[in-house]
């Protein structure tokens, strides 16, 4: 007796409207979403905010500040790796209402809302098994519990991709949800501009849903022409400095350089050794979904689809072998395995149909549903060690290392009409924990300064228009980088100059080195083994402003 012949939407025939009583399917995948909202939300009681996510939050209240007051444009363009208009104001406006918690609860939604798009999408291309499986697998990775628990852009993109993904596979229905495709992907590469490394899935996603090469030709030609120009007049119309921010944090990083934040140089073996750790075992059954679609089913159709979704779960590793850097592969890996789980879930759906008796197939389902809630038990524990704003985060302090540093600072950044100079890993964390009003223009970090030069006119807000160099030079009216750094510091610019966290990057070692060898800065703090400096003319000898 032979097995059942496997059959799937992309074999058969257009699946019908959905009866009343076929809810009942979508119990199983609301067991799951219910499942990684409640595993997601063990990581949310982290009290206070990490880098990143105090880092957006800021931006975002003084961006709104900046609509309704004036006062100059906050300079995040240039060098945020998303539009700063975008999530930062949506989670600033939430901040407001709810607190970070209720910052955190809206990436689980997020994120919530991807896993959902993992399974329409997985049943419309493979079936319903297929589509539980997939779902199960990326709500149980702990890479996904991670980012719905992590305050930035992440969760809200990865939802926009899941979304273009969905409109792919829907484009073979009807027109609108082709020209749904490129607005859904130009929203999420607004959002993070890392998600242009999926654009070219997406598309090749599409046109696996037409009937001949001639036909997915022109998917691919309609959505490329309509998506590269809604990119182009956005950049446009954002201006230089978003075209500076693009190119700065995305599309001119160069292999094996250090970034701003510090990230080292990594050796391959690392960065695949992530990979495989994070999400090995989700990659290794697309591979087995590769050689089921093309060796066992020899289904020219479903072999393209497969190999595109197992393509995207590699290629955020292929992006760190290049560049040399395990840089935030921790949040990237998340977008590819999405795509990757669609195949899991279908080799598992593939494996359970060779069963040759119903009663078999049944026991094999049950088999296959415990072996992936086995897997996603196992993924899930690894979220404790993975997630940034948890105790054991690469970028953040715990509280107990923190919290006596604020105490010591927040005294000398409480006065109104002080510049200060917060560097370091966690400088966003200290205005946003205890909510410090300083306005983005009396505050700058180790990243980005645009100093006026004295006598040409320029302006601490960057509202009077001119020349900004790097090295001071006749028609510079602004420095910046680390000569504008030196000279504030020279200048006595800054009331408070404090490396706390220090990055490790050149840009630091120049500022400390300024500070103290400029006459009037004087030591007043190592809490945390944070060096503090205080211009002593700006304060009084009981530590507060004259």
């Amino acid at each position: 007796m032979t097995a059942v012949a496997y059959r799937g939407p992309l074999a058969g025939a257009r699946t019908q409207p959905m009866r009343r009583a076929d809810w009942a399917g979508y119990v199983p995948l609301a067991v799951t979403v219910a499942a990684q909202a409640v595993l997601t939300a063990r990581l949310i009681p982290t009290a206070i905010a990490s880098h990143d996510e105090a880092g957006y939050i800021y931006a975002g209240h003084q961006l709104i500040h900046e609509l309704w007051h004036g006062g100059g444009s906050p300079y995040y363009e240039t060098y945020f790796s998303g539009a700063p208009v975008l999530y930062p104001v949506l989670a600033a406006l939430i901040d407001h209402v709810g607190g970070l918690t209720a910052v955190r609860l809206a990436s689980t939604l997020f994120m919530g809302a991807a896993t959902v798009l993992a399974f329409v999408t997985t049943k419309r291309l493979f079936g319903y098994f297929a589509a539980i499986v997939s779902a199960t697998l990326f709500a149980g990775l702990g890479l996904t519990q991670d980012l719905g628990a992590y305050a930035t852009y992440d969760s809200l993109a990865i939802m926009l991709v899941a979304v273009a993904a969905y409109c792919a596979v829907r484009s073979a229905d009807s027109s609108f949800w082709l020209i749904m495709l490129p607005v859904s992907l130009v929203a999420a590469n607004a959002v993070k501009y890392a998600t242009l490394l999926f654009d070219p899935i997406v598309i090749a996603l599409a046109a696996t849903q037409a009937g001949n090469w001639k036909e997915a030709a022109r998917r691919i030609a309609a959505v490329g022409v309509t998506a590269a120009p809604l990119l182009g007049v956005f950049a446009v119309l954002a201006g230089g400095a978003y075209i500076k921010g693009i190119l700065f944090s995305t599309l001119s990083r160069k292999a094996g350089g250090q970034t701003l934040i510090g990230a080292s140089s990594q050796p391959a073996t690392v960065i695949m050794a992530l990979t495989g750790r994070w999400i090995g075992a989700v990659l290794a059954l697309g591979v087995v979904a590769l050689i089921i679609a093309t060796c066992a089913q020899r289904d020219r159709k479903r072999a393209a689809v497969v190999t595109v979704l197992v393509i995207a779960g590699m290629l955020v590793t292929f992006e760190a072998l290049r560049l040399h850097s395990d840089e935030s592969m921790r949040k990237h890996d998340d977008y590819g395995a999405w795509f990757t789980c669609i195949t899991a879930g279908y080799a598992v759906d593939w494996v359970v149909w060779q069963a040759r008796h119903k009663y078999l197939r049944l026991a094999a389902s049950i088999l296959a549903l415990a072996g992936v809630i086995a897997i996603g038990a196992h993924y899930s524990a690894l979220a404790l060690d993975t997630y940034e704003a948890g105790r054991n985060s690469e970028v953040s302090w715990p509280p107990s290392k923190l919290l006596p540093f604020f105490a010591v600072m927040k005294p000398y950044l409480t006065h109104s009409g002080g510049r200060y100079l917060v560097g370091g890993v966690v400088e966003d964390q200290l205005l946003y924990t205890d909510h410090i009003t300083v306005p983005w223009y009396n505050y700058v970090n180790d990243v980005y300064i645009k100093y006026p030069v004295p006598g040409r006119g320029g302006d601490a807000s960057g509202q009077v228009h001119g020349r900004a160099c790097t090295v001071l030079a006749p028609g510079c009216m602004y420095l910046e980088g680390a000569a504008g750094f030196q000279a504030a510091i020279r200048a006595h610019w800054f009331a408070l100059v404090s490396m706390v966290g220090n990055h490790g990057v050149r840009q630091d070692r120049e500022i400390a080195a300024a500070v103290a060898h400029t006459p009037g800065y004087v030591l007043l703090t190592r809490v945390g083994g944070a060096p503090t400096w205080i211009y002593a003319p700006a304060y009084g000898a009981d530590g507060n402003r004259e």
